[in-house]
């Protein structure tokens, strides 16, 4: 294909991408969904009208970019005080509704005769959720009170158990095509490594910004030095074979937690400690930041506002090829496995999250409506079902086809997802009563 074509295909597909994604946004639709929608329709007019597009050569490209920038934006949502100050109550209720999620959608597809391997890739995949947008509606509504915190909190680490139980499951795909007999250490040793690669590669060039930031008062004048930074870690995730995600994800949150922050004096912080009954008002200050997060002029939220712009037609154009790159004939033969992997994901992470509030005897409005606020899935899964599809085609066609059918089924379900996901969040903030800053 001359340079030119491919050029002109790119453009056209980005701007027709953000256009329509503007108009679906118009109608209430997440935006997320509107990329993926119009991805869709662009592919069912390629397959109509037999128009041929390859974009294979820049997806593997797009994915690693979009995952990096991914990794660094969920790390920015967190930081060090916050891992500190958390709860065992939402330690627990964490582990319960993730990994509860995890067992039941890994049960229920081996049930339906898929291989070990697969049951534990969708099952792992499940685990996911959509941090960004299913925050986004809480602010959007001023939430206050014991279930928003907890949301918070959750959303902001419940990838981080996906992606470590998505490279275990890979771990172990890998096991299954390679021939070799099962050991605890081949099956461990990839995960401890890519951990500790991830560390110390994020920690790494976190330190370097942070050094760099701290030594000047306008953040975004070195916007550029972390984006580049953010490509060096991705480049050298590939030559480790590291997660791509990882490594940007600690960078994100060294960033976050070492960058020198104004002190923030707000009027109601003691009154609000009072309401949620929170020990540490490094608590209540994180609330606060993520409610603020759209107003980036404190630092050092500018500089995540500039990285954000910036990997934002980055994301536009990877949510948009995925869609294009669905199989519109095979979408029929995902349907059972579809409905069934919904419905058990959308059981488990309610019921997880309802016991394990039990357990940690949260509040009773946090054990009703938690799991309602962790069902959206949108990007981590979607990179992740992108980089479990293009691993199990190292291992020959069937394997390929296995891959292709997890992505084709998790991105349809995350358009589902996308489209339920806010209407039961909505539901629970009402059955709360948390929204427009009322306390239950």
């Amino acid at each position: 294909m001359p340079e030119y074509e491919f050029l002109l295909q790119i453009g056209l597909i980005l701007t027709i991408g953000v256009i329509g994604s503007n108009v679906l946004k118009k109608l209430k639709f997440p935006e997320i969904l509107g990329f993926l929608l119009v991805g869709v329709f662009l592919n069912l007019f390629f397959l109509v009208s037999g128009y041929d597009v390859n974009f294979t050569e820049i997806l593997d490209i797009v994915v690693a970019v979009t995952l990096g920038f991914i990794g660094f934006n969920l790390g920015s949502e967190i930081d060090w005080n916050m891992i500190r100050n958390l709860s065992t109550k939402i330690m627990i209720i964490l582990l319960f509704e993730s990994l509860l999620t995890f067992f039941a959608v890994t049960v229920i597809v081996y049930a339906l005769s898929f291989p070990l391997h697969v049951a534990l890739v969708f099952g792992a995949l499940a685990s996911a959720t959509a941090p960004a947008g299913t925050a986004a509606i809480f602010w959007e509504n001023h939430c206050i009170g014991p279930l928003t915190t907890a949301t918070m909190f959750i959303l902001a680490l419940d990838d981080v158990v996906a992606i470590i139980l998505t490279d275990l499951a890979m771990d172990y795909s890998t096991i299954v095509y390679s021939g070799h007999a099962f050991n605890l250490i081949e099956l461990f040793f990839p995960i401890v490594f890519d951990l500790l690669a991830s560390f110390m590669l994020g920690f790494t060039a976190g330190l370097l910004i942070v050094y760099a930031l701290n030594r000047v008062e306008d953040h975004g004048r070195y916007v550029s030095l972390v984006v580049g930074s953010i490509f060096i870690c991705i480049g050298v995730a590939s030559i480790l074979n590291i997660s791509y995600i990882l490594p940007t994800m600690v960078f994100g949150i060294t960033v976050s937690s070492l960058c020198k922050k104004p002190e923030i004096d707000y009027p109601t912080k003691k009154a609000l400690q009072e309401v949620l009954g929170l020990s540490s008002p490094k608590i209540t200050e994180f609330i606060y930041d993520k409610k603020n997060y759209g107003d980036f002029k404190d630092e050092p939220h500018q500089i995540f506002h500039e990285v954000f712009r910036i990997s934002t037609p980055i994301l536009a154009l990877f949510f948009i090829l995925i869609g294009i790159s669905l199989d519109l004939t095979s979408l029929f033969d995902i349907g059972l496995i579809g409905v069934i992997y919904m419905l058990t994901r959308t059981l488990a992470k309610s019921g997880g999250a309802y016991f394990g509030g039990m357990v940690a005897q949260a509040q009773p409005v946090v054990q009703k409506y938690l799991g309602m606020c962790l069902l959206s899935q949108a990007g981590v899964a979607l990179g992740l079902a992108v980089i479990i599809s293009e691993h199990f085609a190292q291992f020959g066609t069937e394997a390929g086809l296995l891959g292709f059918f997890i992505l084709n089924t998790i991105t349809a379900s995350t358009i589902i997802f996308q489209i339920f996901g806010p209407i039961a969040i909505k539901w629970a903030i009402d059955k709360s009563g948390e929204g427009n800053g009322q306390s239950c």
